[in-house]
């Protein structure tokens, strides 16, 4: 069985630097089912995508946590060199009530390294919202080595954002992009539905759910009306379209980067961009420079811009993606965000999710590792 744990970012370094190799748990039922040999992953509870990959090397259950302690060393246990260790810290997580009826475990831990392959978007949109076509997505990820997928959806297959489109419809392509059979064919309850299904199952990769909700500016009031309601795992927010016109379409030439200039078009994108962020809506940030997808390149310096976009995503809280997508589906030679806005994110700390962006199961997982790479700064 896979374990994934959150810790505070102090015991997390501590497994990190080989010091902590005992962690402390109530053994419910939830702990029960752990064995020696699993993998267990520590998520830094300040960004879920830090990851520490270990394993289970031995178990042991007490009768409360006095009586483990007198096994283990206080260094062991996370505590610094000197430090009094005290049985009693263990009450600012458990009560004594669920101590009594469960009693105390130590797992012992080998650290194996903190390269945590998550492909964290896809899309079910080319198939049917059932189990056996998320399950492919699923698999495929097994069978890639991944530790994670995240599968999210489009707003545009859900009746409920139905009328966050209705401005794309002014462009006659546009609209009859939006009567394709894969737009607005579903309902929020049934994606719940399909997501309650996979939870039950016991997997040994770890399946979270979420949205890519196409925002604009002048669609933030429909779309927190919408969003106040919706309870999944995340909520990715993205910018596909400028002042109504989308920028990635096939017909997308036509319609905009043959008559307006490019850096018009970047300068109105990022504005978007940053409404986005600042609207509080969203947990993640979909493919921040996907913009560049068709080659075009604004003739400006766009640091400033990065600068911005990464204090944005600091100050709430949010992810931003690397996404590979734009590599293998369009061919730009970028494999993810570029190395300039890769190195200002870094360098304000924004927290990281890879993404593939797969539309179709054999997508899952493209590119990934080298993205993972990336981001650490080792490639």
């Amino acid at each position: 069985m896979r374990a994934d744990m959150d810790l505070y970012p102090n015991a997390f370094q501590l497994i990190k630097a080989r010091k902590k190799t005992v962690e402390l748990r109530l053994n419910d039922e939830k702990r029960q089912k752990i064995r020696v040999t699993d993998p267990v992953f520590f998520h830094n509870s300040e960004n879920a995508y830090d990851v520490l990959c270990c394993k289970v090397k031995d178990l042991h259950v007490y009768k409360d946590f006095y009586e483990l302690y007198k096994d283990y060393d206080p260094v062991s246990m996370g505590y610094a060199e000197g430090e009094t260790a005290d049985p009693g810290d263990m009450y600012a997580y458990y009560s004594k009530d669920k101590i009594d009826r469960y009693g105390a475990l130590a797992i012992e831990i080998e650290y194996i390294d903190d390269l945590y392959l998550c492909d964290g978007h896809m899309h079910l949109e080319y198939g049917p919202l059932n189990e056996e076509y998320a399950m492919r997505f699923i698999e495929e990820g097994i069978s890639k080595g991944l530790h994670e997928v995240d599968i999210l959806d489009h707003s545009h297959r859900f009746k409920e954002f139905e009328g966050c489109y209705e401005h794309l419809k002014a462009y006659d392509l546009q609209a009859e992009w939006l009567k394709q059979k894969t737009k607005f064919c579903n309902t929020l309850d049934d994606y719940k539905a399909l997501i309650e299904t996979i939870r039950k199952k016991d997997l040994p990769i770890k399946v979270r759910f979420g949205l890519e909700v196409c925002y604009t500016s002048n669609t933030e009031d429909l779309l927190k009306d919408i969003l106040k309601d919706v309870r999944l795992d995340f909520v990715t927010g993205a910018v596909h379209s400028v002042d109504s016109i989308l920028y990635d379409m096939s017909f997308s030439k036509e319609l905009l980067w043959d008559r307006r200039s490019t850096d018009d078009i970047y300068r109105r994108y990022y504005e978007e961009v940053l409404s986005l962020i600042r609207s509080g809506l969203f947990d993640r940030l979909a493919h921040p420079d996907q913009i560049k997808l068709f080659g075009h390149e604004a003739s400006y310096d766009l640091e400033p811009t990065y600068q911005k976009i990464a204090a944005a995503l600091s100050e709430q809280g949010m992810y931003s993606e690397n996404n590979t997508g734009i590599h293998y589906r369009y061919g730009h030679k970028d494999i993810g965000i570029s190395e300039n806005i890769l190195k200002v994110f870094r360098e304000n700390k924004v927290k990281l999710v890879c993404a593939s962006d797969a539309h179709k199961p054999e997508h899952v997982g493209t590119d990934i590792k080298i993205a993972t790479l990336r981001n650490k700064g080792e490639l």
